[in-house]
C-alpha cells in the first residue's frame, strides 16, 4: 500500500461533544468501541480566571491550584469518569510510557506524582483513567480493539523524534495486542503553518521525515501530524485503525490554549482515556 492510499483510507476528523458546559473532542472510531471513554478537553467549561480562562488543567501556569482541581473534577464529570480514578503522567519530553494502576490514583492532581518520568500512560482495566496534558504538543490516543489496553501520550518534538508511536505499539504488544487490533487517534496539536522551528530541529527530522519539514518565505516549519502519519504507516498499522483530528491548537484561540501563541498566559488541555463506560 502506498502512503497516499494510507492517508486516504484513514479516518479524518474528531467530533465536538459538550456536557455540563464542558466542551471536548473525541474520535468516532474510539467511541464506537463501546467500552472506552475518552476525550480531549478544550479550554471551555472551567473556573480558572483570565488569562487561563476557563478549563485550565496545568498547575504550573497558575497560582490557583484549587481552581485546577475543580477543572479536573468538571472534566471528569463531563466524560463520566470518576475523579478519584485520574492519574496524570510525569512529563519528561521523551517517549517513555508507563502503566497506570490503582496505586497511582490522584497522582499529579491531589498528591505528588512519583511515577517514573514518562510522557504516556496506559491502563489495562477499568479501575484507572490516564491523563496527559497539552499546550501545542501532539496528543496520541491508542487502544486495543478487544479492550485489553488503552492509553494516551503527550508527544513534543523530542518525543516524536524518538518515535512515540512505536513506543505506544511496544507497550500494547507487551500485553499481547497485535497490530491489527491497535487503534490510534491523533488529537489536536499545533499545525505546521504556525510551528516555525530552527534548523537544529528541522535538521533532525529532515533525513527520515522530509515531507514533514516545510519551507515558506525563508522560514522552516515542522508538520507534527505528518510525522505521526509516517510512523503509523511504517509500523504497518491498518489505515482503517487510524483517525486524524486535523485540529490546530494555535489557530483556534476560543477553543484551545497554545503555548506558542500565548506564552506563559497559556493553560493546558487534557487527553483522558479509561476502559469502561
Amino acid at each position: 500500500m502506498k502512503y497516499t492510499e494510507f492517508l486516504e483510507r484513514a479516518h479524518h476528523g474528531f467530533v465536538r461533544r459538550e456536557s455540563e458546559g464542558v466542551v471536548y473532542f473525541a474520535a468516532p472510531a474510539l467511541e464506537e468501541l463501546g467500552f472506552l471513554t475518552h476525550g480531549f478537553t478544550s479550554r471551555v467549561g472551567g473556573v480558572s480566571l483570565p488569562p487561563y480562562d476557563t478549563l485550565n488543567l496545568s498547575f504550573t501556569r497558575t497560582p490557583d491550584a484549587e481552581a485546577v482541581r475543580e477543572n479536573f473534577r468538571r472534566a471528569a464529570r463531563a466524560l463520566d469518569i470518576a475523579f478519584e480514578k485520574l492519574v496524570v503522567c510525569h512529563y519528561c519530553h521523551g517517549s517513555n510510557i508507563e502503566t497506570a494502576r490503582t496505586e497511582h490514583h490522584g497522582m499529579g492532581i491531589t498528591r505528588e506524582n512519583t511515577l517514573p518520568f514518562c510522557d504516556g500512560l496506559m491502563v489495562v482495566d477499568a479501575d484507572t483513567a490516564a491523563v496527559t496534558l497539552h499546550g501545542d504538543c501532539g496528543a496520541i490516543f491508542f487502544a486495543d480493539r478487544q479492550g485489553r489496553a488503552a492509553g494516551v501520550c503527550h508527544s513534543g518534538w523530542r518525543g516524536t523524534l524518538q518515535n512515540t508511536v512505536a513506543a505506544c505499539i511496544r507497550k500494547m504488544q507487551g500485553v499481547g495486542v497485535e497490530g491489527k487490533d491497535m487503534l490510534f487517534a491523533i488529537g489536536p496539536c499545533i499545525s505546521w503553518p504556525h510551528y516555525e522551528v530552527q534548523e537544529d530541529v528541522a535538521g533532525r527530522f529532515r533525513p527520515e521525515y522530509p515531507d514533514a519539514v516545510k519551507e515558506r518565505d525563508g522560514k522552516v516549519y515542522l508538520d507534527m501530524e505528518s510525522v505521526f502519519a509516517a510512523q503509523l504507516y511504517r509500523a504497518g498499522i491498518p489505515p482503517e485503525n487510524v483517525t486524524f483530528s486535523h485540529l490546530c491548537t494555535y489557530s483556534d484561540s476560543r477553543m484551545f490554549y497554545s503555548h506558542r501563541r500565548d506564552g506563559q498566559n497559556a493553560g493546558a488541555m487534557g487527553s483522558f482515556i479509561c476502559l469502561g463506560q
